[in-house]
């Protein structure tokens, strides 16, 4: 018999498709977009997104962002990293230049050519931080000739004032732990004919620091930070006629603290921190409410005369509500009379602190008389972290739950008592309070009480309405 053929269906295999040729929704972005994505990226990690796609290959030659933060890598490495990366960089201009870089004293050159090549690009944006460093990076002259840069961030700098400054395009200047060698923060900012916001932090700890913004000057906001170390022979004078927004927090280290002008103030904030209250010096008290007189009456002379204040109808405090902290609360209600809202946030700042006694239980009704004309306006009160001086309290009872937060009731029975428009009062709790054994049940029997408590507090506005949250 003859063998019969079957003839079997020939089976097309499918084209392999290049995994580049698949549909990337991220791929098909506009490349600004793209740009922009990768700004949010350090340049290591830029440089990865090479190996994406055929489209991604050499974007990373173009991107007008360049991020360079410390790498795990030895030290050589790294600052050949950063000169390759810079050498083949291709983009005609750069908006923004971010440098974190442990500097030693034989790769300063390095830094210098990063910044000039930087200054070349037209770059709007430049930070530059040198942490932990032993000495300060002194910043290259030709620097301070770029009529490019908009925004400027120094940290661990020193600024040699022997040379002429020409930063006319600079809106933004913020100074961290940077040094004034041969000149005044004045001198710098008279080359910037536009600049908007001025920040020091940590700036001339040991040395006096003067800030004076001239009438023609189109600073608005200034902002002052200062950490716990200084010398107490210093200085710190501020004479400012026309910013919207001031800024201060220190410790108090300084010898000597002068602020005058301010006629224009939309919005100020001043705080003490890291004060050490066992060794709490009584003179600082005084210039405590000279610094706060200062601030809060600079509206003009016949204003300051009639005890009147800034025109802010938003009053934001970080307190603990201890006794050394009460008064300056109280003054700074006094001076704000066209409050609206109202924010309190109750925080540990001092070192140590003062328990609750009978002073602080009196206090704000000794208060009461002169706040008859005052906290007219005063609509929202919103409370943040209530009862938190109870993190650390051990708690048996509902009385001594109740003796612990006896200085915090006393605020809120003043607020509502004096507060005649009063709409709402918030209270947001400290989450983290330990209520022992049974701790839900008891929380709910000891909140209700609390809850009962403050509900029968007088209340000068009768639509007041308190809530927990």
């Amino acid at each position: 018999m003859e063998a019969t053929t079957i003839k079997r269906p020939r089976i097309l295999k499918k084209a392999h498709k290049n995994p580049e040729e698949k549909h990337d929704p991220l791929t098909s972005l506009p490349e600004p977009l793209l740009h922009h994505i990768l700004s949010y990226l350090t340049m290591k990690d830029v440089i990865r997104t090479s190996v994406l796609a055929k489209r991604w290959r050499y974007m990373w030659l173009y991107v007008p962002c360049l991020e360079f933060s410390p790498m795990k890598m030895s030290r050589s490495k790294e600052v050949a990293f950063i000169n390759q990366s810079l050498l083949l960089h291709k983009g005609p201009a750069i908006q923004k230049f971010s440098l974190t870089f442990l500097l030693a004293a034989a790769e300063t050159h390095h830094v210098d050519s990063w910044i000039y090549f930087a200054k070349t690009r037209n770059v709007n944006e430049l930070n530059l931080d040198f942490p932990s460093s032993s000495a300060y990076y002194r910043l290259p002259h030709f620097l301070f000739s770029s009529t490019s840069l908009t925004v400027l961030s120094l940290i661990g700098c020193e600024i040699h004032f022997l040379v002429k400054f020409k930063l006319s395009s600079l809106k933004t200047l913020s100074l961290e732990q940077v040094y004034f060698s041969g000149g005044e923060i004045n001198d710098l900012t008279a080359s910037t004919p536009i600049l908007e916001s001025l920040s020091l932090t940590d700036c001339q700890r040991f040395a006096d620091l003067y800030v004076d913004v001239p009438s023609w000057s189109k600073i608005k906001t200034i902002k002052i930070h200062e950490s716990d170390q200084g010398s107490s022979k210093s200085v710190l004078s501020i004479f400012a006629d026309y910013i919207a927004s001031f800024e201060l927090v220190t410790s108090m280290s300084r010898g000597s603290y002068f602020i005058d002008g301010m006629k224009s103030l939309e919005s100020a904030s001043f705080g003490c921190n890291k004060v050490n209250c066992g060794q709490y010096e009584a003179h600082k008290e005084d210039i405590v409410f000279e610094i706060l007189d200062s601030v809060c009456s600079g509206c003009n002379e016949e204003q300051s005369q009639n005890g009147l204040s800034f025109d802010a109808t938003c009053l934001e405090i970080r307190t603990d509500l201890t006794k050394g902290e009460l008064p300056g609360i109280s003054y700074m209600l006094g001076h704000s009379p066209n409050i609206k809202t109202l924010v309190i946030s109750i925080d540990k700042i001092h070192a140590k602190s003062f328990s609750n006694n009978s002073e602080e239980g009196k206090y704000w009704k000794l208060q009461e008389p002169n706040f008859v004309d005052l906290l007219c306006n005063l609509k929202d009160v919103k409370i943040y972290n209530f009862m938190k001086n109870l993190e650390s309290k051990q708690m048996s009872t509902p009385e001594d739950f109740l003796a612990h937060l006896r200085s915090d009731m006393n605020f809120l029975r003043f607020l509502l008592k004096n507060s005649k428009v009063m709409e709402r009062m918030t209270i947001t709790t400290f989450k983290n309070v330990k209520f022992g054994r049974n701790s839900e049940s008891k929380k709910f029997k000891l909140m209700f009480q609390l809850t009962q408590e403050l509900l029968a507090f007088p209340r000068a506005s009768q639509a007041a309405q308190i809530s927990f949250n």
